[in-house]
């Protein structure tokens, strides 16, 4: 998952302008990240495999739906993210990715975050990762 967070940095990176934006690379780093999330990012975590070198908690087997769901979410909205890539960006977005959190609705598919398509879909994978994190991961 540091993958991830080195991808959506890039992303994120990209539509305030630090870097150039390059459709391509959008849309590689959200094919990227839509490969290791859904099915295969559950796989991680099968039943009793907790402990070091994973950051979960206990939470993720014991509420395991809840973890699925945001895989699959995670799963969806990067592959949207890939298909709106050379969506030019416009919107606003939080400065780091770690800064987008979900609203009500999100759960269920829906969302608040307000821009074109590629910019709503990196807020939207941003505040998947950081939703799953915040029931799942171990405080620093």
């Amino acid at each position: 998952m540091e993958r991830f967070e080195e991808l959506i940095d890039r992303v994120f990176a990209m539509m305030h302008g630090e870097l150039s934006y390059d459709p391509w690379a959008v849309r590689s780093a959200a094919e990227e990240i839509m490969q290791g999330a859904g099915r295969h990012l559950t796989d991680l975590f099968p039943q009793g495999s907790g402990g070091a070198p994973s950051e979960a908690e206990d939470a993720i087997w014991w509420d395991f739906g809840t973890f699925a769901h945001f895989a699959e979410m995670l799963e969806g909205w990067s592959r949207e993210l890939a298909a709106q890539a050379s969506t030019p960006a416009r919107g606003r977005l939080p400065k780091r990715w770690e800064d987008a959190q979900m609203g009500p609705g999100m759960m269920q598919g829906g969302g608040m975050m307000r821009g074109s398509g590629s910019v709503s879909a990196a807020w939207h994978v941003a505040a998947t990762c950081n939703a799953c994190h915040a029931a799942f991961r171990e405080a620093d």
